[in-house]
């Protein structure tokens, strides 16, 4: 009997649990929802959070050279960048234009730019582009079959709109986008058959308003093309022109092209309507917009251009102006305070500063060198001033270098080892040691070891995979 009454315990027990557990407490289940639900929040405000701190991180300007992903940046800078060197109009088709292979500092370059020069017809002034290819092909055969001989590692790009003694097009004042598009097929066709590897436009982009739309759907079937040849796509443009006008959005057309030069210095534009005579970006201190060179590529990436699309511009010309009026020592003349201006030649003014009569100053704003003799000021580049540019390049993971007016440099070794502002730009991206002494004052053996041992590192890091990026 006392079984049974326990047996009749166990199961009405065992009911009023299954009872219990089947209606649930109401306190229970609303903590549990509630606790699920702060939790699923938690995650979420986490996520974004961290979504929100990479984004700053990428886009702030008060620390462009920080790496917000250094493992990535990391892998990327094992692989040499592309250092793009480019001759103007007047060496390559003067009538000294006869370079030597030693001219041409080919161990320090991935890419040698060649420019086409304008040609006017002369039946209706219209601009001829057969003369102009008949032109260049004639002298690109002779001058691509000497390079290769020394450097045949070279990729050779032509570029347009080079404003430098003849280079300007009749797209650069009135922007007609069918006479661009036109131009722009039958230079691609003509750079096929030339077997060259690629296209640089230099500061020549009909971004109006009234051509965006159409220029949006040309440049996407025009970059399909580029691509299925395996062509290299580049513009150049100034932070104060082109892809970089209010209301344009530079990250849209990023997708176009292979890789953005920013001219940030060199020579901007003609002194005045009957001159062909240039004058220095940045010394146009009333049109200067940022307080530094670093602060104009941070405008660019926050634009939305990607780090590893954009060349850094370093223009090798030098400039002598003469002054309209007296300036205070070491002061950097204006465009409004100079009379004249003349393109010049690092050559020229390695040997001009060693003239006593020459003081030389270092201008801390532009970080440029200058000299002056009396009425007479020069600009221009050296060691030190061409490595501070080609520095951001590493610090702040950028795509690569154009070097400008390639031919401006020491190519002979009148002040020291040949070609030394192209070896130091060398040097600095790539992280190889070059001799590049500046007080050797004749070329020596250890430099021609040095060209040669740079020429085996760079065709080092192509065989790594370096080649196979640059043709993407």
């Amino acid at each position: 009997m006392s079984e049974m009454l326990e047996d009749q315990e166990l199961l009405l027990h065992q009911s009023l649990v299954r009872s219990f557990g089947s209606r649930g407490d109401p306190f229970i289940k609303t903590c549990i929802t509630y606790t699920g639900a702060g939790c699923v929040l938690f995650t979420l405000m986490l996520i974004g959070v961290f979504i929100c701190v990479i984004a700053y991180d990428v886009r702030k300007a008060d620390s462009p050279v920080s790496a917000v992903f250094p493992l990535n940046a990391l892998s990327q800078r094992q692989r040499a960048v592309p250092i793009m060197c480019h001759v103007n109009t007047a060496q390559f088709y003067g009538p000294d234009a006869s370079q030597r292979p030693g001219d041409i500092p080919g161990s320090y370059c991935s890419h040698l730019v060649l420019p086409l020069r304008g040609l006017l017809s002369a039946a209706n002034d219209s601009w001829d582009m057969n003369s102009a290819f008949t032109e260049m092909q004639t002298r690109l055969t002779e001058f691509r079959d000497v390079v290769n001989e020394s450097f045949p590692h070279l990729k050779h790009l032509v570029s347009v709109g080079d404003e430098n003694s003849g280079g300007r097009l009749p797209f650069h004042e009135g922007h007609n986008a069918s006479v661009y598009m036109t131009f722009l097929v039958e230079l691609a066709r003509w750079v096929l058959q030339s077997r060259l590897h690629g296209i640089v436009l230099n500061r020549v982009f009909p971004v109006e308003t009234e051509y965006r739309q159409p220029m949006v759907v040309f440049l996407s079937h025009f970059k399909r093309l580029m691509r299925k040849h395996g062509l290299l796509f580049v513009v150049t443009t100034t932070l104060h022109t082109g892809i970089f006008k209010p209301g344009l959005r530079p990250r849209r057309l990023a997708k176009f092209f292979d890789y953005f030069g920013i001219v940030t210095q060199g020579l901007y534009r003609a002194a005045n309507a009957s001159e062909h005579i240039l004058v220095p970006f940045h010394q146009q201190r009333s049109s200067r917009t940022s307080n530094s060179v670093e602060d104009a590529f941070s405008r660019a990436i926050r634009s939305g251009l990607p780090r590893s699309r954009v060349l850094v511009v370093i223009s090798l010309a030098a400039y002598v102006c003469a002054l309209s009026k007296t300036l205070p020592k070491d002061e950097v003349p204006t465009w409004s305070s100079t009379r004249a201006v003349r393109a010049g030649s690092y050559h020229e003014v390695c040997q001009l500063v060693r003239n006593e009569n020459w003081s030389v100053a270092y201008d801390q704003e532009s970080e440029k060198p200058h000299a002056r003799r009396s009425n007479l000021w020069i600009g221009y580049e050296n060691e030190r001033s061409v490595r501070k540019m080609a520095s951001l390049v590493n610090r702040m993971f950028l795509g690569g270098v154009i070097i400008v007016d390639v031919g401006s440099d020491d190519t002979v070794g009148r002040c020291g080892v040949p070609n030394p502002l192209v070896r130091a730009i060398f040097s600095e991206v790539e992280g190889t040691p070059v001799d590049d002494n500046e007080t050797s004052s004749a070329r020596s053996s250890s430099g021609m070891v040095a060209d040669a041992n740079a020429s085996l590192a760079f065709n080092t890091r192509k065989t790594d995979g370096a080649a196979s990026k640059v043709n993407q």
